[in-house]
């Protein structure tokens, strides 16, 4: 059944989308809005080192993406639901590891060997993979939207509750319960909604094309047109994206302010982020989504150029407000390309071989402007380097749109 067969009616949509979502949700606020907590000084950041507790979740980013294209290449086939089911039983396999941890090793295995391998299958990537093999192009950009809504309450959610939990509970028993949750949203989602999910296309001898779109095709064999640069494109946008993530605190601490306070508006990025999250893909459904994606990271400069200075009260206010308001739409848009281009029976491996690339710029981001940092370049000359990687990225997409004819 492919995307132009999706349901039809409403309440299967919401059941499927709905069910996906929380679990996209969940998994994602446990990895990484709850690991946050834990690897801080008051919890697993008091047995551990920061470098070591770094290395586990740095590395567990890169084995994701190592299992990431067939991952991709087995939703082509068979559809995710057995993939939703073995991440979920990884990941908390993996935190329970964690939490029992008592040695360095322990804790990089349990990270890089069940944790990231398990986060390649409870993420993005395979529910993205979904919803193209589901429905149609104007319901796909419309759920693509609400996944990454509910994905957008994760921070705000899973920050404080996982803080109190540490407080009452100790950090162990909270790893714990982070990796139940997701076993159990997963396991849910699993025997509820995906049980009567549409079946996928089926591999062909030929790439089939979505009836939505028939100008968009994928070649038998070798990479798409444009795949490459668009790929690099999006490597280049996390990576900016996940350094301020990592690094935006420190970065306006540098400038005197009070960590506090900071932190207090970049817990309210993930809530000023809702209504891009939702509006950018329902608008691909009117205009051209390679284009809204350039007109986002032109949107955007303006934020990074305030960090780079950042001493003046307003320049903080400006970025978070700025960033806030836009970083959230970045990865449905991106999906809505993916699949507006690529729609067909290689679609799960085209996305799991762009994963590799965005996990590499996850992991060099936040890695490369905290080297810069401590040096005499120090953070302006890093955010200086991530504005120049934002001109890089619009280029890169307009060659991408170009190469495709």
């Amino acid at each position: 059944m492919n995307s132009s067969s999706a349901p039809g009616d409403a309440a299967k949509f919401r059941r499927l989308v709905w069910a996906l979502a929380c679990s996209v949700g969940v998994s994602f606020g446990a990895i990484l809005y709850g690991t946050s907590v834990l690897i801080t000084s008051g919890a697993a950041g008091a047995e551990f080192s920061l470098g070591l507790l770094s290395a586990g979740f740095s590395g567990s980013v890169l084995t994701g993406a190592a299992v990431a294209v067939p991952v991709g290449r087995y939703a082509d086939r068979h559809g995710i639901r057995s993939i939703v089911a073995l991440g979920g039983s990884l990941v908390c396999l993996g935190f329970l590891g964690f939490a029992a941890s008592t040695a360095p090793w322990q804790v990089l295995c349990a990270w890089w060997l069940l944790i990231g391998p398990g986060s390649a299958m409870v993420l993005f990537e395979p529910a993205f993979v979904a919803l193209q093999q589901w429905f149609g192009r104007e319901r796909r950009n419309r759920a693509a939207g609400t996944l990454t809504v509910l994905t957008g309450l994760a921070g705000p959610i899973f920050i404080p509750a996982t803080t109190y939990a540490t407080d009452l509970l100790g950090w162990r028993i909270t790893a714990a319960l982070l990796g139940l949750s997701v076993l159990l949203t997963a396991s849910l989602t699993v025997g509820w909604a995906l049980r009567g999910a549409p079946a996928p296309p089926g591999a062909a001898a030929g790439a089939t094309v979505d009836p939505s779109s028939p100008s968009r095709r994928v070649r038998d064999k070798g990479v798409p047109r444009g795949f490459i640069p668009l790929s690099i494109a999006a490597a280049l946008t996390m990576a900016v994206l996940e350094a301020f993530n990592v690094h935006r605190i420190a970065r306006f601490e540098a400038s005197g302010f009070d960590p506090a306070v900071v932190g207090w508006w970049a817990a309210a990025v993930g809530l000023l982020s809702l209504p891009a999250r939702f509006l950018l893909p329902v608008l691909a459904n009117r205009f051209d989504a390679a284009k809204l994606y350039i007109t986002l990271t032109v949107l955007i400069m303006p934020a990074v150029w305030l960090a780079v200075r950042g001493t003046a009260t307003w320049e903080m206010h400006g970025h978070f407000i700025i960033f806030g308001l836009l970083f959230g739409a970045f990865i449905p848009l991106r999906a809505v390309i993916m699949s507006d281009w690529y729609s067909g029976a290689r679609f799960g491996a085209l996305m799991g071989l762009q994963a590799v690339a965005i996990a590499l710029g996850r992991a060099a981001g936040p890695a490369v402007v905290g080297w810069l940092a401590e040096t005499p370049v120090g953070y302006s000359g890093a955010v200086a380097l991530l504005s120049a990687l934002l001109v890089v990225t619009v280029l890169l997409v307009v060659t991408a749109m170009v190469r495709r004819g």
